[in-house]
């Protein structure tokens, strides 16, 4: 309708956001205390990076008056969890943690100091800190440090009908994987099978459960990494995926919403470094610290620069009696650069996905040759076409469109290859290939198409 103002959800998520951050600037703990107590505690956990430090603490405050801090500290990021571990009693701290899934625990955990660690462990007590421990032990990054320790597991001899029975004596358990599926296990403990809550009550209920099972399932060992978890999950349309030790015993799952964040971790630290930053943590306000993860990365990209510099300074005489050469060496560069970037990122993409391996090296490497020559030839055409025309460049004939087209086409060429066989260098000397992209393939490409530019000029121009 003419002249109407439509407000989408986002305008309203945002108006909300920031009312709630002005009540907390304000003090108005009456107005908050009924606002807590009805949003879900990822939405809350969405209000510190918008509050500043002394804000931030009277919100911590309430929570864990209102008992929401357990919830809400799974969902914030690192830099406010050691905030909030940093300014509040390691008493209270080990309350909150205490209220918390094992496996969100040792997340956290993780992240903090080991001096804090060993604190918080010494006094979180009971059962849970046990499970905490052993989660512990496990390297971070792998099945092991975030499967759940909590899960339903029954022999094979139980019946369906006293599966359900069990299942509703069930309490304090985390209820994604008991909700879904029932585990199978021998009286070591080895994992046998998985039926769905579904087949266990249509069934009758005098069935033993190793004749409802499915005995071909998925698994995955404790020190396999969380990426290849994660995949796998999603490969194969899981809610929970059963985890084993090196005897096959059923140790743990990793649940859908582990996933989830492994899968957000993940994609955040592969960005990172894609774009050259490291594992810089974005959520952190330090000044300090973002210049200092930024930096080395930088160097590559500054050392390039100046061996680009030294090039074209090697090519001065050429400059000079041809000054429109400079004319083309940003679109030069910019294409190739482009295409480079484009190639690195579909092969880190691929290769995270687990759609190409080292063994796929040649095959890949042909196909991004052959996409990069095809646009080179394209965009050469153009370029070399341009060059013809335009009444700057008529006075060196044919020479100048040819130098152009053949500069681009062949730096086209160089770069989908330079991007393609760089992340797969990577990846076969076991180095995480989101490295690859960013400073080192956009460097490289630069230098060598600066290059390429300049002595094609040389040959065809300066005879």
């Amino acid at each position: 309708m003419e002249g109407q103002t439509i407000i989408t959800t986002h305008d309203v998520d945002e108006l909300f956001i920031s009312t709630v951050v002005r009540l907390i600037q304000r003090r108005a703990f009456p107005n908050l205390r009924n606002i807590i107590a009805k949003t879900h505690s990822a939405d809350i956990a969405r209000w510190f990076p918008r509050l500043r430090p002394e804000a931030k603490s009277s919100l911590f405050t309430l929570l864990i008056e209102e008992n929401r801090m357990g919830e809400v500290l799974c969902d914030l990021n690192s830099a406010d969890i050691s905030e909030f571990v940093e300014e509040t009693e390691s008493v209270v701290v080990a309350n909150v943690l205490r209220t918390m899934p094992a496996d969100d625990v040792t997340r956290i955990l993780s992240e903090l100091p080991e001096e804090n660690k060993a604190e918080l462990l010494n006094l979180i007590e009971g059962e849970n800190s046990e499970d905490i421990e052993r989660l512990l032990e496990y390297e971070e990054r792998t099945a092991g440090a975030i499967m759940s320790p909590n899960y339903f597991a029954l022999p094979e001899e139980t019946t369906a009908a006293e599966a359900t029975e069990k299942i509703r004596e069930l309490s304090e358990v985390e209820m994604p994987p008991i909700t879904f599926y029932v585990y199978v296990v021998d009286e070591d403990n080895k994992l046998k099978g998985v039926l769905s809550l579904r087949q266990l009550v249509q069934t009758k209920p005098g069935t033993p459960l190793k004749n409802l099972m499915t005995s071909h399932l998925y698994t995955v060992h404790t020190d396999m990494p969380q990426e290849t978890v994660a995949r796998a999950v999603a490969r194969y349309n899981l809610l929970a995926i059963p985890v084993i030790n090196s005897i096959g015993q059923l140790v743990g799952v990793v649940t859908i919403d582990d996933v989830v964040d492994v899968i957000r971790e993940e994609n955040t630290e592969d960005m990172l470094k894609m774009a050259g930053t490291g594992d810089l943590d974005i959520t952190s306000r330090s000044i300090f610290r973002n210049t200092r993860a930024r930096l080395p990365w930088l160097l590559a990209s500054f050392g390039g620069g100046l061996l680009a510099v030294y090039i074209i300074g090697i090519f001065e005489a050429q400059l000079q009696q041809i000054a429109v050469l400079a004319a083309f060496i940003p679109i030069i560069m910019g294409m190739g650069g482009n295409i480079g970037t484009q190639s690195s990122t579909i092969i880190v993409r691929s290769i995270a996905l687990g759609e190409v391996g080292v063994k796929d090296t040649w095959r890949v490497l042909w196909r991004e040759f052959s996409t990069g020559a095809l646009l080179g030839t394209t965009y050469g055409v153009l370029l070399g076409g341009f060059a013809s025309i335009f009444p700057l460049f008529r006075e060196y004939a044919w020479k100048l469109p040819l130098v152009v087209a053949l500069a681009i086409f062949v730096n086209m060429m160089i770069a989908a290859t330079v991007g393609t066989i760089i992340p797969m260098f990577f990846k076969r000397i076991r180095i995480d290939p989101a490295v690859a992209t960013g400073p080192f393939v956009t460097t490289a490409i630069d230098v060598i198409g600066i290059f390429t530019y300049f002595l094609l000029a040389k040959i065809f121009l300066f005879k």
